[in-house]
């Protein structure tokens, strides 16, 4: 089992990161779980929730000043956004992604005793200069390594901790956790294991980090990326949510779902590594595509209009790569989607768009 700290989390950019999304498929490779421990998951929800606040914030003090130059209703959208919402959504894509080792009993009061004792993983340092007091801390550090020590005692399989946390210690746990893990793991306590490089030294571990192929632009540009993108939005459901963007005009009235068509993206970041026989590429892309609705107009007149809406999304592909050649593709993360313009359908496009339009076939009750 990999488990993950919270400062580990962050680094692979959760959850759209491209070296996340080559965490994942190695780790599969090697029939490795991903973890993270339940007081992880408090930590980096509370980073989350600040940030988004932070953001939310930003936006009022922008739209409120935009509202008096356009005298227009901006601001009210942003209003009804909740910062809990977004957390709460957050928290379950983690839970998703993956296995969440939960606290064991009495941790917390553990965690609290060792951190006024100053005992590690919590700060063991008493005094800073001019004898001046050093205040308690370090109880959520105590939390994750009795979570860990917990998880390695009801296992047989290795637990790696990525971490890039000094309070755990560097070319291993500290000394007085390695004492504890042997008293507690007995001679299981070699399963226990800090990767303190952080999830460079995962990856270096568990693959053989190389050089992008020479025709990888190609590839990401290709008919199996570009099928994968599709699968990954008509998944999504994206028509549900682009469809209110679609003006009203009461003399059509039904709008079946139609067509997506993906156009040019931009590589905005790749890793590359060897495992066995094959390549494997993971990528953060921003596509640009557009959506085609048919709208008709009821019962009797065979008139229709097609309107489209043209938009941006970031996606993290992963690409398998067989004698220089690609064998498959998954997007293992999908972006928001931003709204660019609203058209009078795909042929009003703007700009070269190369790759083939696929037709959604319309479900019953689909109408507007």
């Amino acid at each position: 089992m990999i488990v993950l700290d919270t400062n580990q989390l962050e680094h692979v950019a959760f959850p759209h990161g491209a070296v996340l999304g080559m965490l994942r498929k190695i780790a599969e490779l090697q029939q490795q779980n991903l973890a993270i421990p339940e007081m992880v998951v408090v930590e980096h929800v509370a980073h989350y929730r600040r940030r988004v606040e932070q953001a939310l914030t930003t936006a009022r003090k922008a739209l409120a000043t935009l509202d008096k130059t356009f005298d227009q209703d901006l601001l009210s959208h942003v209003e009804t956004l909740s910062v809990e919402a977004a957390a709460e959504k957050h928290q379950a894509a983690l839970g998703k992604s993956f296995d969440i080792l939960p606290t064991p009993s009495g941790a917390a009061e553990e965690a609290l005793r060792r951190e006024a004792n100053r005992i590690a993983p919590a700060e063991q340092i008493w005094e800073v200069g001019n004898g001046k007091p050093m205040k308690a801390r370090g109880a959520r550090d105590v939390t994750i390594w009795l979570t860990l020590l917990e998880r390695a005692r009801s296992t047989d399989a290795p637990v790696w901790f990525v971490s890039q946390d000094g309070d755990f210690g560097k070319d291993d746990f500290h000394a007085v956790l390695r004492e504890e893990a042997e008293r507690e793991l007995g001679s299981g306590a070699g399963r226990l294991r800090l990767l303190h490089g952080g999830i460079d030294q995962l990856l270096r571990e568990l693959a053989e980090r190389t050089q992008k192929p020479a025709e990888l632009a190609r590839m990401l540009k290709g008919p199996v990326v570009s099928y994968a993108a599709h699968i990954a939005l008509t998944e999504a459901d994206i028509f549900a949510r682009l469809l209110p963007r679609i003006p009203r005009d009461p003399s059509y009235t039904a709008i079946p779902y139609g067509s997506v068509a993906l156009g040019f993206h931009d590589v905005k970041r790749t890793e590359t590594y060897q495992v066995g026989d094959r390549l494997w590429v993971s990528a953060q892309l921003r596509w640009q595509a557009a959506a085609n609705f048919e709208r008709f107009m009821q019962p009797s007149a065979p008139k229709s209009l097609t309107p489209g809406v043209e938009f941006a999304f970031d996606a993290t592909v992963l690409l398998e790569i067989e004698n220089g050649e690609p064998r498959s593709a998954e997007v293992v993360s999908l972006g928001p989607l931003a709204v660019l313009a609203v058209t009078d359908g795909l042929d009003d496009r703007n700009g070269p768009w190369t790759t083939a339009t696929w037709w959604v076939p319309r479900r019953s009750g689909d109408a507007s």
